[in-house]
């Protein structure tokens, strides 16, 4: 199947795989624009409250794409587009909230969240600096021929998740018990199943996004990481930005922000998969060090996500905060960088 589709899309110049990643994306985003209104209804009769499902359930669904990228990359002995994938889409996902926090700037997002996203993008900085630090050093040993490092990350990660759910759930268990929940089953388990269908559609479409997009990268002849950070990276993004649109016109902030932040952090768990599925060895020693750039400039995205949370609410004369222009700005230098220490 993989051949056959490559075969229609390549060997004709760039517009057709152009058409075609356009379509699935759109159709993509439709998919998840429905993932977010099914998680904020789940959110709502459950109790969880915004943060937790956005941060856990949206995050996981909505990173499909990164982790059915980054898996076959790894089989196809293409470690540099799965692991480029992994680190642009954390890019995006804090472009997409630079983006969305100027579209719906009369919203004042941030100033409406809880502070624990605070914790889950300092979570996400932890996680990406372990992964640089094993990029540095070449691994930090192996288990078969995994590597400590990715088997780390993950622990890191769920116990960051166990943290985040006593401070997100237990207070809301500690207030006063939702009334008529019993009454509104059938419209959970709606949404259950709503969400789980669109979490399969997900499923069914992103290969062939994927494709799309790795055909576009042949006919360009652009190089693998810069590929697997800008084009493959928004390409894989595109069911958080659908869902993270939809839960801000929702009004469900928590939802649209824990989904990015929760994204950052489940997409580096998808290194522990990357590096079950390459077989010559722990992945992070055979990757290109030019990922180290794109994890600063990552780590610098979420540091001001963490900053633009932490002093919200102190400029009420000027609604376009300053820090999504400069998100913005660093996104496409991150990005101007990377080209160039690609370029022959």
């Amino acid at each position: 199947m993989k051949a056959f589709l490559q075969g229609l899309l390549t060997g004709h110049g760039p517009l057709i795989p152009f058409l075609a990643l356009l379509s699935i994306s759109t159709l993509i985003f439709l998919v998840a624009s429905r993932l977010s209104r099914h998680a904020d209804t789940i959110a709502d009769e459950t109790g969880l409250g915004g943060l937790w499902i956005g941060t856990v359930l949206l995050a996981a669904s909505t990173s499909l794409p990164e982790v059915l990228t980054a898996v076959n990359a790894a089989l196809l002995d293409a470690p540099d587009i799965g692991v480029g994938d992994i680190f642009g889409a954390n890019m995006a996902n804090m472009l997409i909230l630079a983006v969305l926090g100027l579209v719906f700037f009369r919203r004042r997002i941030l100033e409406h969240v809880h502070k624990e996203h605070m914790q889950s993008g300092l979570l996400g900085i932890l996680l990406m600096v372990m992964a640089g630090v094993g990029i540095i050093a070449g691994g930090w040993g192996r288990i078969g021929h995994v590597g400590l490092e990715t088997i780390m990350i993950a622990a890191v990660y769920l116990g960051g998740m166990r943290l985040l759910y006593r401070l997100a759930v237990l207070p809301v268990h500690s207030a006063e018990p939702i009334r008529g929940r019993s009454l509104n089953r059938v419209r959970l388990w709606e949404a259950a199943g709503g969400f789980a269908l669109g979490a399969i559609g997900l499923l069914i479409l992103t290969p062939v996004l994927v494709l799309s997009a790795e055909a576009v990268s042949l006919e360009t002849g652009i190089s693998t990481t810069f590929v697997g950070t800008l084009l493959v990276g928004l390409a894989t993004t595109l069911p958080e930005l659908s869902t993270t649109f939809s839960a801000i016109r929702l009004g469900a902030f928590d939802l649209a922000v824990g989904n990015l932040f929760g994204s950052v952090m489940f997409n580096m768990v998808i290194l522990l998969l990357m590096d079950v599925a390459y077989a010559r060895g722990p992945l992070l020693g055979f990757v290109a060090r030019d990922h180290l750039l794109t994890i600063l400039v990552g780590v610098t995205l979420l540091a001001l996500g963490i900053v633009a949370i932490l002093f919200r609410g102190r400029r009420r004369v000027f609604p376009l905060r300053l820090e999504n222009f400069v998100m913005i700005a660093t996104y496409i230098l991150g990005l101007w960088l990377l080209y160039s220490l690609g370029s022959p």
